[in-house]
C-alpha cells in the first residue's frame, strides 16, 4: 500500500466534494421561494443550469478519486481525510460566493473534523458473510431505510417554512440515507451478483438522494447539510452491510464509546454550522421583467 499517495488522493477527493457542495448550494438557493421549484421540479430547473452540471461532474470526480485512494491505502487513512471536505467547502464558498467565515463556523468545522472520524471508526467494514445468520436480506433492510427516509421527509414538512434550517437538516438526513442505500446496494451487487431489481433500487435511491440534497442545500446553506451527509451516508451503508451481508460491527467497546462521543461532538458542529447566516445568490426571477410600453411624456 502507498499511504502517502492514498492521503493525497483522499485530499483531492475532499476538495472536489467541497467544490461540488458549494456549486450545488449556489445553484439550488437561487430557487429559494420560487413557486413550483420543489421535488423533481427543482431538479428539472437545476438540470438546465451549467453550474449544477459542473457540481455533478465535480462529485463524480471526487468519487473516482476516493476509490483510487481506497485502492492505494487503508480505509482508516482515507476515511478521516474525507471529513476535510467540510472545511474545504467553507473555504471554496468564501472564494466563490465572497461570504465571510465566522468564528462560529470554524468552531462547527472543528467539531465535525474531530468528531466525525471517531464515528466513522465504528462503521462496519468486516468481511462478507462473517455472521450470515444475522442477515435479514436486502429488501427488508431497504424497507427499513426507506421508512427512515420517509420519516426524515415528513419531519422536514413539519418544520416547513417556520424553521427552514431544521427542515434542511432533515432533508440532508434523508439524502444521506438514500445515498447510503445506493452505495450499500452496489456492494451487494458486487458480492452477490447483479439483478435488474437491484439496479432499479440503486437508481431510485440515487434519484431520491439528489432531490433531497438540493432541498437541503437550498434551505440550509452549505456547512450543516454537507456535514450531515458526510456523517449519515457511511453509517447507512455500514448498517446495510450488517443487515444484508452479516458483516461484523467491527468495533470494540472502547471504539464504540469513542464513536458515541464523536457523534455528540459532530452534532454540536452541525448545530453551529446550521446557525450561521448563509450568503444567498440572487434568486432566478420567476417571470421576465416587464418592459414599459408607454413612452415618457414630453418634458419629463
Amino acid at each position: 500500500m502507498q499511504i502517502g499517495v492514498a492521503a493525497l488522493l483522499a485530499v483531492a477527493s475532499a476538495v472536489f466534494y467541497g467544490l461540488s457542495a458549494v456549486l450545488q448550494q449556489r445553484e439550488a438557493c437561487r430557487f429559494a421561494g420560487v413557486d413550483g421549484a420543489s421535488g423533481l421540479a427543482l431538479v428539472g430547473r437545476l438540470a438546465r443550469r451549467r453550474g449544477w452540471w459542473a457540481a455533478i461532474l465535480a462529485s463524480l470526480t471526487a468519487a473516482g478519486l476516493h476509490l483510487l485512494a481506497l485502492h492505494a491505502g487503508p480505509l482508516v487513512v482515507v476515511q478521516p481525510v474525507g471529513v476535510s471536505a467540510v472545511a474545504f467547502a467553507l473555504l471554496i464558498g468564501r472564494r466563490v460566493n465572497g461570504e465571510p467565515i465566522s468564528g462560529r463556523s470554524w468552531a462547527g468545522v472543528a467539531c465535525v473534523v474531530v468528531g466525525l472520524p471517531l464515528v466513522l471508526a465504528a462503521v462496519p467494514h468486516g468481511p462478507h458473510g462473517a455472521h450470515p445468520e444475522a442477515a435479514i436480506g436486502l429488501w427488508p433492510a431497504a424497507g427499513i431505510l426507506a421508512l427512515l427516509v420517509a420519516a426524515a421527509v415528513a419531519a422536514a414538512a413539519v418544520f416547513g417554512h417556520s424553521r427552514p434550517r431544521a427542515a434542511a437538516v432533515c432533508h440532508a438526513i434523508g439524502a444521506a440515507l438514500s445515498f447510503g442505500l445506493a452505495s450499500g446496494t452496489v456492494k451487494v451487487i458486487m458480492v452477490e451478483g447483479a439483478e435488474p431489481a437491484r439496479f432499479a433500487l440503486v437508481g431510485a435511491a440515487m434519484l431520491m438522494g439528489v432531490v433531497l440534497a438540493q432541498h437541503a442545500y437550498r434551505d440550509g446553506g452549505l456547512g450543516a447539510p454537507l456535514a450531515v451527509v458526510t456523517l449519515v451516508d457511511p453509517l447507512a451503508a455500514g448498517a446495510l452491510g450488517v443487515l444484508v451481508m452479516g458483516e461484523p460491527f467491527g468495533a470494540d467497546p472502547v471504539a464504540l464509546l469513542l464513536g458515541v462521543a464523536g457523534a455528540v461532538v459532530t452534532s454540536v458542529g452541525v448545530a453551529l454550522l446550521a446557525a450561521r447566516p448563509e450568503h444567498r445568490p440572487t434568486p432566478v426571477p420567476a417571470v421576465p421583467l416587464s418592459v414599459p410600453t408607454t413612452p415618457p411624456s414630453p418634458g419629463r
